[in-house]
């Protein structure tokens, strides 16, 4: 069997008293944690250094202004939006009111060619030539008119469409199939797909449906 060689340590007297004071501290800890005179959170506590605690109040004075830019921005960007909305507001009344001026100055002309030709009627018995002036302001308005996108709405012969026809009355018939446009009373108009005014028409009754 071999023998075991002996360790000789060489501390000296004020590193013996350090340690034994440090065992006896700790120990002093552990037994205040069992008799719950110490939290085991206020024992670690304990090891957090003065530094650690500085750093943590850099951190939320850095937070805090972050929160404030943060809500800087936002209410800057509100203030934005409430003026971009008051414009978009004061643009779209301005559309509305306005919307019929292009229209209204293009109808002018048509008006005054109306007067003269009125005018015109009243000192002349040229039937040819009044009638002649009537078609060519006619004409103007329905150039107008189109060019606005207005179109007529097709009825007689045309299967009842309660989108654009509004029927007044109806009659028996054996010649067109029951619920057919047989006679327009007033024609109706459509710009697209929005009817302007819808066709008063006639309606054909069949008994064989």
């Amino acid at each position: 069997m071999k023998k075991r060689k002996k360790v000789e340590v060489d501390l000296s007297k004020d590193e013996i008293n350090e340690t034994e004071e440090e065992i006896t501290t700790q120990e002093d800890q552990k037994q205040s944690i069992a008799n719950g005179e110490m939290a085991v959170g206020e024992w670690a506590a304990e090891g957090v250094e003065e530094r650690s605690v500085e750093e943590l109040a850099h951190e939320l004075d850095e937070s805090r202004g972050l929160a404030l830019d943060y809500l800087n921005h936002l209410q800057r960007l509100t203030a934005e939006f409430d003026n971009y909305k008051k414009r978009m507001d004061r643009e779209r009344a301005e559309i509305i009111e306005y919307a019929s001026f292009d229209l209204v100055a293009e109808l002018i002309d048509v008006m005054e060619n109306m007067e003269r030709g009125i005018a015109s009627a009243r000192e002349s018995q040229d039937r040819d030539s009044i009638l002649k002036g009537m078609e060519m302001v006619y004409n103007q308005l329905k150039t107008i008119l189109e060019s606005r996108g207005l179109e007529p709405i097709d009825a007689v012969g045309q299967k009842f469409d309660h989108h654009c026809h509004e029927a007044m009355m109806k009659i028996l018939s054996d010649e067109y199939p029951d619920n057919t446009v047989i006679e327009e009373f007033q024609r109706g108009y459509r710009i697209k797909n929005r009817v302007v005014r819808y066709s008063k028409v006639k309606l054909s009754e069949n008994k064989e449906k």
